[in-house]
């Protein structure tokens, strides 16, 4: 028997992604299977900021990310944020993950 599987494709930031960036991506993926996942790793631009002297990661610091899940449906942008924030909380904590710049839609707002 012959299944065909249809993976989504995930859109990374560079051709060699960093440990954070894969970390973020998979929890992502997993909890939410979303139909769109792009990121983007604006580290370098907040890099010289006064908050990230002295930091011990100043390579991945600083992401952006475009989700489309149905996972998001019924739920208030604050709301889907949150989950998304949650998903992460040990890149936050203990891996240096600082900021997050979310797009969070449904496949319907997404195709809009």
């Amino acid at each position: 028997m012959l299944r065909r599987f249809v993976r989504m494709a995930t859109t990374y930031s560079s051709a060699t992604p960093g440990p954070i960036e894969l970390s973020i991506c998979q929890k992502v993926t997993d909890a939410l299977n979303p139909s769109h996942l792009k990121v983007a790793n604006d580290s370098k631009k907040h890099a010289h900021h006064e908050g990230m002297v002295g930091a011990d990661n100043v390579k991945e610091s600083h992401f952006r990310l475009e989700i489309v899940s149905d996972k998001f449906q019924g739920l208030n942008l604050p709301a889907r944020h949150r989950l998304v924030y949650g998903l992460l909380d040990d890149e936050f904590q203990n891996k240096g993950l600082h900021a997050l710049q979310l797009k969070t839609k449904t496949p319907t707002e997404w195709n809009k």
